[in-house]
């Protein structure tokens, strides 16, 4: 049986997606994706007192269950699905042009203009593997995946960008094996945390680790630095602070 590896991914949301809206007073559980129809359902444990509009909700067991239909578009060049979008002209802007301001959309049937929406269904159908779990919380969706290795997690990555979502890798735990035969102090499964990794921090890092830095026989803190316009000891106390929150977890008491 092939040892696995848990990652949490932060999907971007777009600013007008009514449940992103409802996540910033209450968090949204059970956030699932249909591709073929293009519908998000899911389940708010708090029912809002005033919901964002455009959402069909139904109260049960002190919980909102919800659900509208994705009628937003992205041009198939973009790696979405280009839901509803003109036949006539698949190079134009495909957005489908929202309800009159003086209108509101009909329950479940939310427009929204030049949004990530309509990339959901396509990254979604197209995953390897289903998430494990799936919330959005303060605006922000959150996937986690049990997978087998880099390659799944580099597919998914893919597809979520091709189909014009941003993603980030939150956390990530590692699973080493049963180490108790061995009579090792390391544990099992080592959970990777990036909370406390900066976005400037993790950029630096990115650049290190694709020039080889981290190898021993790649470039040189100064080489990188010349690349990113900064001095020396700048990247170099970034790359510390990176290793130092990654290898504290990986090899110590995981805080």
């Amino acid at each position: 049986m092939t040892n696995g590896i848990h990652v949490e991914l932060a999907v971007s949301a777009c600013e007008g997606c009514p449940v992103a809206a409802l996540s910033s007073d209450t968090p949204v559980e059970s956030f699932r994706v249909d591709p073929d129809d293009a519908r998000v359902e899911f389940v708010a444990p708090d029912p809002p007192t005033d919901p964002p509009s455009g959402l069909d909700l139904v109260e049960f067991g002190g919980e909102a269950h919800g659900r509208y239909q994705i009628t937003c578009a992205r041009p198939a060049t973009d790696g979405g699905v280009a839901i509803g979008a003109p036949e006539t002209d698949p190079g134009a802007d495909a957005a489908r042009p929202s309800a009159p301001s003086s209108a509101s959309p009909p329950p479940g049937d939310v427009a929204c203009d030049g949004c990530s929406c309509g990339g959901l269904p396509s990254a979604f159908a197209n995953f390897p593997v289903s998430p494990r779990r799936t919330e959005m919380e303060e605006g922000e969706l959150r996937l986690s995946f049990v997978l087998t290795g880099h390659e799944e997690l580099q597919a998914i990555v893919d597809e979520c960008e091709d189909a014009g979502l941003g993603v980030e890798l939150r956390r990530l735990c590692v699973d080493r094996g049963d180490r108790s035969a061995a009579g090792g102090d390391c544990r099992d499964v080592v959970p990777i945390d990036l909370s406390g990794v900066t976005d400037r921090q993790a950029e630096i890092a990115s650049v290190a680790a694709e020039k080889g830095y981290f190898n021993g026989d790649g470039a040189s803190a100064e080489e990188i630095a010349a690349d990113l316009d900064l001095a020396k000891s700048t990247v170099s106390e970034h790359l510390r602070a990176v290793t130092d929150t990654l290898f504290s977890q990986a090899f110590g008491d995981g805080r």
